[in-house]
Formats: C-alpha cells, structure tokens, sequence
C-alpha cells in the first residue's frame, strides 16, 4: 500500500460510517420533518442518531410485511423509518418513559401503521410478532433480566420470526471506552451492562435462537454489532448457528 493510500484509508472508513450519505436522503429527511415540532434538543439528539447509528442496516433486515415490535424505542426515530420503508408493515414502539411517547407520537403525521404505547418492557405483554427489534437496549438492561427477556422475545416470536439486536461490544477496547463515555454524559451515571459478543451469542443459543453476527462499526467510533436472531419455523431444529462475526 502506498503513502497516499494509507492516507486516504481513515476518509474512507468515515464516508462508510458518520460521512455516509444515508442520513440525507429522503426517509432520514422525512423523519425529521415528523420531528421539526419537537424541542430543539430532541430534534439535534434524532439528527445526531441518524448519524452516529446505522440504522438502514437494521431496516434492510425487517421483514416487508408483518407486525414489528420495537422495544425500548426512545422517541421512536427506527419506528417512523420502518412504517415509512413499508405499508405493509405494522410497527408497535413500547417505551417506559411518557414524555418520549408523547413527542413520538406527535411526530406520527399521515403513518396509519404505526402506534407507540408507554409500558416496561418486561412487563407489558407482546402481540405475537414477526420480528422483534431491540436497538441499543440491551446493554441498559441488569444482566439478571437479560435472559429473561430474550426467552419472552422467543415466545412473542411467531414461529420463523426474527429478534434484531443491534447493541455494543467489548472491542475493540477504544470504542468501548468511548460509547460508554457518550453514554455516561448522555444518561448521567446509567449502569452499564455490556455483554461480549460472543457470551450474548451464546446466550441467544441457549434461549433457541438461531444467530448470526454482523459487525457495523466500521467508520464509527462506536463498536455497533448486529445480531440476527431467527427463531426456528415449526419443526426445525434450535440452537446458534456457529457463524464467525462479519464485516458489513
């Protein structure tokens, strides 16, 4: 490799992560127009969002058609994104917090496919779903209430349906440290329960999922990974796919 080609290798990495063009096209735009009554820092917190997480990676991985569960949804920026990506979609966001699910539902417009509802996610019973999304949830979650709540993912699944978990890890150590900062600042002294990839691999193994990983940090300072978890149609076999962790 050349001078000028190691050079230019961190700008491409960037233009693939927080320079990539996606959050100014037409559905990232869309989205904030939902927000544009909002409060101002509500606003700047979804514009930050849309680029410092990778969220078309996740869309592209909803099933088209079906009800979708969003859990922990915040302000509800995946929610409008799938609802906006397909008609034909019933997306349900479920958040704790009130004042969140006011705003996000404020920002609703014309999307006659798309409900927000306050409730703890642990508690608040699911309608049975063809896909289940957790973004950047799990890691605010105690350890001792995370298996549990996988396995309530598992049976709120229709049979061949799929939980997308799209989290943090441990690596590399840099980005670790640093999403645990940005956390820190943006949630004051919020425990912090990060699993390793491989440990929640394998825990998603044990609930009965059938998981693949997919590293999305590429050109972010934050260490994004995917997980893809399929829950088995009836009559097929359990168990985790033993798939090393790719690069998208």
């Amino acid at each position: 490799m050349s001078v000028a080609q190691a050079l230019r290798q961190p700008w491409r990495k960037l233009r693939a992560g927080l320079l990539r063009r996606w959050p100014a096209e037409a559905q990232a735009r869309a989205l904030m127009a939902g927000y544009r009554r909002a409060g101002w820092a509500t606003r700047w917190e979804q514009e930050l969002r849309l680029r410092i997480c990778p969220f078309e990676e996740v869309i592209q991985r909803v099933p088209k058609e079906g009800i979708v569960l969003d859990l922990g949804c915040g302000f509800g920026a995946l929610s409008h994104l799938l609802a906006m990506d397909s008609a034909q979609r019933r997306v349900i966001g479920i958040e704790q917090m009130a004042h969140r699910v006011e705003v996000a539902r404020r920002a609703i417009g014309g999307l006659s496919n798309l409900e927000f509802l306050v409730g703890d996610i642990h508690k608040v019973a699911f309608v049975p779903a063809n896909c289940i999304i957790m973004n950047d949830v799990l890691h605010h979650i105690p350890h001792d209430r995370q298996i549990p709540l996988l396995k309530k993912c598992y049976e709120g699944l229709l049979p061949g349906g799929s939980l997308l978990i799209k989290d943090v890890t441990k690596s590399p150590v840099s980005k670790y440290i640093w999403n645990y900062i940005h956390d820190f600042l943006r949630n004051g002294n919020l425990p912090f329960y990060c699993l390793d990839a491989a440990i929640l691999h394998a825990l998603l193994g044990l609930v009965g999922f059938v998981t693949t990983m997919q590293r999305l940090d590429e050109g972010y300072p934050y260490p994004h990974i995917l997980y893809v978890c399929n829950k088995p149609a009836t009559g097929e076999g359990q168990g985790t796919h033993n798939a090393a962790a790719e690069r998208s």
